[in-house]
């Protein structure tokens, strides 16, 4: 039986998932790094597609605001066609990534080419779209009302504020958003635990997008703010990743103020080359690193389920058919008696007569 979850089980799971990381640790990073890739271009294209006719007749020489403007309109109508593709790509992209992840956490040895198994194949491309759209639906229902009320507020306060013949203040509107971050932290909490549906759906593909999320969601009640725990956990690994890069840039201006020429332009290439390079590494191993241990983590809940009574949930969660029902009456054992053995010798004539006359 799984022992219950605690700091101590956090930390070994934690332990358990860095370890598979280390060990595949190029992988980790190439993964990653071609899965930023195809967002990369169709950024790059997005740009292209919004501004390309603008920057086009300003390097023409054209200064009319009118054509400027009717060019501007006409890019956005491309736009619609580069974000409807990035909606194509990215529910399998992530199917995919999931998949890696998935398979290094039970032990197998993935390539980073896995990355791309989903467009092979037309279900597991749809499923990976589904999936996706699912997610964002869930924090669409999670995030609505919130941020209805975080605009009413934000207008409602300096209105009642001005009202009542006072000015509005920056510390009302800066509670306003710490309070709105805070909300919006713990949905994001909450909707981590949708993100264990992949799990299910690695497993059976059949399974629905709205039946995995809620299933795979199930897993984690009772456990909310340890998942908050564990996601705070990384924050860490988050601010490195963040001081590294800032460093870096940092590094390559101050040598712009104090070197010139030449020296001050190399050593700006490089601090730039250095915080590419140190970030994809140490962002391909963060993220290996907490989603395998998320994946770690929703098992191990899920398992736990399992010793506590609820397999059958679990099990049907896993595209598994239901668990038959088993009697409560224990079978029934027949005694067996010991047969006499057919050559036992017979009792003395004398003997025989001498209990006769002691009856």
């Amino acid at each position: 039986m799984n022992p219950t979850y605690n700091a101590q089980v956090r930390k070994e799971l934690k332990k358990n998932s860095k370890n598979i990381v280390v060990s595949h640790l190029g992988r980790c990073i190439g993964i990653q790094f071609l899965y930023t890739v195809p967002y990369l271009l169709l950024t790059l294209l997005l740009y292209v597609a919004l501004f390309g006719g603008v920057f086009s007749l300003m390097l023409s020489g054209v200064t009319d605001e009118r054509l400027l403007t009717m060019a501007l309109l006409n890019g956005m109508n491309g736009m619609w066609l580069v974000l409807l593709l990035m909606l194509l790509i990215s529910g399998p992209l992530t199917y995919g990534m999931m998949r890696f992840y998935i398979g290094l956490h039970r032990g197998k040895e993935p390539g980073a080419t896995v990355l791309f198994t989903p467009f092979a194949s037309l279900r597991s491309a749809w499923t990976g779209i589904k999936m996706s759209f699912c997610l964002f639906f869930r924090g669409l229902l999670w995030l609505i009302g919130p941020t209805f009320v975080y605009f009413l507020l934000a207008v409602a306060i300096p209105v009642g504020m001005m009202a009542s013949g006072y000015f509005p203040s920056n510390g009302s509107m800066m509670l306003l958003n710490i309070a709105f971050f805070i909300v919006v932290l713990l949905i994001d909490v909450k909707l981590m635990s949708y993100n264990a549906g992949w799990v299910l759906l690695y497993d059976n593909e059949e399974y629905g997008a709205w039946a995995a999320t809620r299933d795979a969601a199930a897993a984690f009640k009772g456990h909310f703010w340890d998942l908050l725990v564990f996601v705070l956990s990384f924050f860490g690994w988050a601010l490195l990743s963040v001081g590294v890069t800032y460093l870096c840039v940092g590094i390559g201006i101050a040598a712009m103020s104090v070197m010139q020429g030449g020296a001050a332009v190399t050593v700006l290439v490089l601090a730039l080359v250095a915080a590419l390079c140190l970030s994809v590494v140490l962002d391909g191993f963060i993220s290996s690193y907490s989603n395998v241990s998320f994946i770690s983590l929703y098992e191990h809940l899920s398992a736990s389920s399992v010793c506590e009574g609820d397999a059958s949930a679990v099990w049907t969660a896993q595209g598994g058919a239901d668990i038959p029902a088993v009697s409560d009456a224990a079978p029934q054992e027949t005694a067996e008696v010991p047969e006499q053995p057919a050559d036992a010798p017979e009792q003395d004539a004398p003997a025989q007569e001498e209990q006769k006359t002691e009856d």
